[in-house]
């Protein structure tokens, strides 16, 4: 199955199930997804497959900010145990990046993607 789709369905192990049921951001499964995403982008997709891939990762990093902004409401037992909130707004950073330069079929810049994740 899609790496997106897995993480869209929360499937066991995935990024999502994990910090939605967790509250842990298991950084290796959230670089893998960064890989997965890069190896997507990398390839010759059509306008059709661009958007349709597009939508899902939008909703995806739609899903993903809204945990991350549940971590910081007071009235939301969810807590992310294992990061601290400047580095939750940098992970939002990433993903807005991620999916514009998706979108307008641009190369990720990968440097900047670790520099904001490390």
């Amino acid at each position: 199955m899609d790496l997106i789709l897995e993480n869209l369905q929360q499937s066991e192990g995935s990024f999502c199930e994990k910090l939605n049921q967790d509250g842990d951001f298991d950084q290796r499964l959230f670089a893998e997804l960064i890989l997965h995403i890069d190896g997507l982008n990398s390839r010759d997709l059509t306008e059709t497959e661009r958007l349709r891939t597009s939508s899902k990762l939008w909703e995806l990093a739609y899903r993903i900010q809204s945990s991350l902004g549940y971590n910081y409401n007071q009235n939301d037992i969810f807590k992310i145990v294992n990061m601290d909130g400047e580095k939750l707004v940098e992970i939002g950073q990433v993903l807005e990046y991620i999916c514009k330069s998706f979108s307008e079929g641009k190369q990720f810049d990968m440097d900047f993607i670790h520099e904001m994740t490390k």
